[in-house]
C-alpha cells in the first residue's frame, strides 16, 4: 500500500487534487459515493442505477472476468472497483488516483465492504507517472479522467506501457466534435476548461485523439459517441431541486453550486451546440 503523495503547489495534479478534494468529506456515501455522468439507457432511471450502469458498460466492453488483472486510473472513491469486483470477480484490481482523499475513502469503503487488499488496492499517484512495472496489467479503465491528465498522451503512452501484450484499454473521456467557430465558442471552452481543470493540450477532435492512440503504439481503436446517453441525464439529475440542496450540504454554495453548476453548464451548453461530446474509447495493445 503506498502512501500519500505530495505535488508542489505549481504542478498540475495539485490543482485537480485540490479540485476534487473541496468539499468531498460529505462525499463519502451521497450517491454511493459515485462522480461519473451516468448512462441512463431507459426512462425512470436514478442517477445510482445509471453511473452503476455506466460502470458495467466499461467492464462488459474490457471483457474483465476471472483471470483478469485490471489497472483503474482515476478510480475517484473507489465504489467502481468494488461493483467491478463483485461482478466480473478479476483477479485483482490496483486503482489509482490522484486525489488523497479519494483513495482514504476508497480504503475505508472496501474494508467495510470485506474486500482484502490483496484483491483491491488502492494507490495515490500522477496518471502520466503510472508506479508499475512494464507489461504488468491485461486490461486498464479509465471512466472521466483522462480528459484532467496533462496531458493525456503522456498517460497513452504510460497506459501503453504498463499493460501486456494483447492488454485492452477501455475510457470514458469528452472530445471535440469541431473546432470552436468564433470568440465566443472559444471562450465558453477555455472558461469551463480552466475551471475543470483540463489542460490546453488535451482539447481537440476524435480524428486527434485517434491518432495520438495509435503514436503510443495502440491498435484496434474504436471511439463511439454517447452524450445522448450520458450528458443530459447527469444535467437535469444535477438541476433538481434536491440534488441542488444536498449538493449545496456537502460542498457549499461556491464549489458545489456556483462551480459545479458552471461546469455542467458548459458542458450541456457545448455538448447542445454540437460542440463537445461524451466518448468511449475501446483500444488493445498489439501481441506482436
Amino acid at each position: 500500500m503506498n502512501n500519500q503523495q505530495v505535488w508542489k503547489n505549481y504542478e498540475h495534479e495539485s490543482k485537480v487534487e485540490k479540485f476534487y478534494a473541496s468539499g468531498i468529506d460529505g462525499f463519502h456515501d451521497y450517491h454511493k459515493g459515485y462522480l461519473n455522468f451516468g448512462y441512463w439507457t431507459r426512462d425512470g432511471m436514478t442517477y445510482e442505477e445509471a453511473a452503476e450502469n455506466l460502470v458495467r458498460h466499461a467492464g462488459e466492453l474490457l471483457g474483465l472476468g476471472q483471470g483478469s488483472i485490471l489497472l483503474d486510473v482515476g478510480c475517484g472513491m473507489g465504489t467502481q472497483d468494488i461493483a467491478l469486483f463483485r461482478a466480473c470477480n478479476p483477479e485483482s484490481i490496483d486503482a489509482l488516483d490522484v486525489t488523497w482523499k479519494h483513495i482514504e475513502r476508497a480504503r475505508i469503503r472496501a474494508l467495510r465492504e470485506g474486500v482484502g487488499e490483496d484483491r483491491i488496492r488502492f494507490h495515490h499517484g500522477s496518471a502520466t507517472k503510472l508506479p508499475f512495472p512494464d507489461n504488468s496489467f491485461t486490461h486498464l479503465l479509465s471512466i472521466e479522467a483522462p480528459e484532467h491528465f496533462d496531458t493525456r498522451e503522456k498517460f497513452f503512452h504510460e497506459a501503453f506501457r504498463v499493460l501486456k501484450p494483447g492488454g485492452v484499454m477501455v475510457l470514458t473521456d469528452y472530445g471535440l466534435v469541431r473546432p470552436p467557430r468564433n470568440m465566443f465558442e472559444r471562450g465558453a471552452i477555455d472558461f469551463a476548461r480552466r475551471l475543470w481543470q483540463v489542460p490546453k493540450a488535451n482539447i481537440y477532435e476524435n480524428n486527434i485523439y485517434q491518432s495520438k492512440l495509435e503514436a503510443a503504439g495502440f491498435q484496434a481503436i474504436a471511439i463511439d459517441t454517447i452524450g445522448k446517453y450520458t450528458i443530459p441525464g447527469y444535467y437535469f439529475e444535477h438541476r433538481r431541486p434536491e440534488s441542488v440542496a444536498e449538493i449545496k450540504k456537502i460542498r457549499g454554495f461556491w464549489k458545489g453550486i456556483v462551480g459545479g453548476y458552471l461546469i455542467d453548464v458548459g458542458v450541456y451548453g457545448a455538448y447542445k451546440l454540437g460542440l463537445c461530446e461524451y466518448l468511449i474509447v475501446c483500444a488493445k495493445k498489439p501481441i506482436i
